[in-house]
């Protein structure tokens, strides 16, 4: 399944759900990602996001307000 054709509210109702999944973060706005972020750090979900590299420094940052990270890796 690809969640990078989905909307963001789909992808924020698959979070509320309390269900994780992994996305590009070069597929959605930067104010997406957050939206997307926080609807899993406030249900438990785990979002992992891949391809950061075209995101900056305070770009990641901005996610990481909003999310649960693990020591290990970003999700």
């Amino acid at each position: 399944m690809s969640f990078e054709n989905m909307t963001t509210d789909e992808l924020i109702r698959i979070a509320n759900a309390g269900l994780g999944f992994t996305l590009k973060a070069n597929s959605k706005p930067l104010d997406d990602l957050i939206r997307i972020a926080e609807a899993a750090k406030n249900k438990g979900a785990t979002i992992t996001f891949t391809d950061l590299e075209n995101l900056s420094a305070d770009d990641i940052k901005r996610i990481h307000v909003h999310a649960i990270f693990d020591r290990n890796q970003v999700t």
